[in-house]
């Protein structure tokens, strides 16, 4: 028998999507006595709610407020959780997902116990031969981006395959095994939005499990870089938060040098992208009693955590950050060739215990 699956689908205004949306679920090549799909709003004025309200066969849960895609996403898992579902597939309201996806990615999960996060390979909605991730990637100064974004699947094909493994898997389109769940916690709400698919899949990797790729489970994202102000924000303070939360002082202590450059170098962005004060206002958060116990509450936690060592979480990591939609001669012939060479030099002293 096949094991029970929960789609959470976490609807934000995303009443333009909908029906395709759904006729992709209603489509699964899975027994639907052995699938639930629940939907989470997160306070959509769009006619979201109204339009999911008419469907059956659906758990719909509204929410009264926006929770965030951390919160929102919970709200589904531990219902599915306490349903008894043996895996919960995550899909961004801005994806559909091909008729094998569930199916292909839970075979891939039955392969080994110790998967706890099995990534859809995710490709454009209105360019479907084109890759938006085949999982994400962690940049050493706590970046995390989508791996293989803008590539045409047929170039890299060969490139990779069933199983193999990922820093995190993003949460657009990821199958997580409920019993891993269960063991590292789920998303934490305190990021909100932005690193919080990195920072889950950091703790499945710290508790001794892995992120791979189902290439074959394939997922359609209406993928847009949005710079928005807001954004810059929750991606710069949820980086430096995730780090401080989970890297051993000793590590961290070979982090300093670099990600001081770093700051100073984002200083100069912000202050020419026109987001300087958004820039300042995350060192406000960080230096904040909140921020500083939320981190020594993540680090007891993450201790507890832990079965490998940081060499083996940063084997996976990079010093170039590629396939993004924003380039620059600068980071392309600059910073990236000099981090990279960086990253190769401190990542030999990275402890092994």
């Amino acid at each position: 028998m096949l094991p029970r699956v929960a789609i959470i689908y976490l609807c934000y205004n995303n009443r333009s999507y909908l029906s395709e949306v759904f006729e992709s679920l209603r489509a699964l090549n899975y027994p639907s006595e052995r699938l639930e799909i629940l939907v989470v709003d997160n306070d959509s004025k769009d006619g979201s709610q109204e339009w999911l309200r008419e469907q059956t066969g659906i758990t719909f849960m509204p929410s009264a407020t926006n929770l965030g895609f951390a919160e929102g996403n919970n709200v589904g898992i531990k219902h599915a959780l306490l349903g008894g579902a043996d895996y919960v597939y995550l899909l961004n309201g801005d994806a559909k997902l091909h008729q094998d996806a569930i199916m292909e990615a839970v075979k891939l999960a039955q392969v080994d116990e110790k998967i706890g996060a099995v990534q859809s390979r995710i490709m454009l909605w209105k360019h479907p031969e084109i890759v938006n991730a085949t999982g994400g990637m962690v940049h050493f100064l706590g970046f995390g981006f989508a791996r293989d974004n803008g590539k045409a699947w047929t170039e890299i094909q060969s490139w990779h395959a069933d199983g193999e493994e990922m820093a995190y898997a993003s949460g657009a389109a990821v199958l997580y095994r409920a019993s891993v769940l269960q063991e590292v916690g789920l998303l934490d709400p305190f990021l909100f939005i932005y690193h919080e698919d990195l920072e889950l899949g950091w703790r499945i990797r710290l508790a001794g499990f892995h992120n791979v790729l189902a290439a074959d489970s394939i997922a359609y994202h209406d993928y847009q870089f949005k710079r928005s102000i807001q954004k810059f924000y929750w991606m710069e303070r949820n980086r430096v938060l995730v780090h401080l939360s989970h890297l051993t002082l000793r590590t961290l202590a070979l982090f300093i040098v670099p990600m001081v450059l770093c700051e100073i170098g984002l200083i100069a962005f912000s202050i020419k992208g026109g987001w300087f004060k958004e820039k300042i206002l995350v060192y406000a958060s960080l230096l904040s009693p909140r921020s500083w116990k939320y981190v020594v509450k993540k680090r007891r936690e993450s201790r507890l955590l832990r079965r490998v060592s940081d060499r083996e979480i940063v084997k996976l990591w990079t010093g170039r950050i590629e396939d993004q939609e924003v380039r620059s001669f600068a980071v392309d012939h600059l910073i990236n060739p000099a981090l990279a060479v960086l990253w190769r030099l401190i990542r030999f002293f990275v402890p092994t215990t």
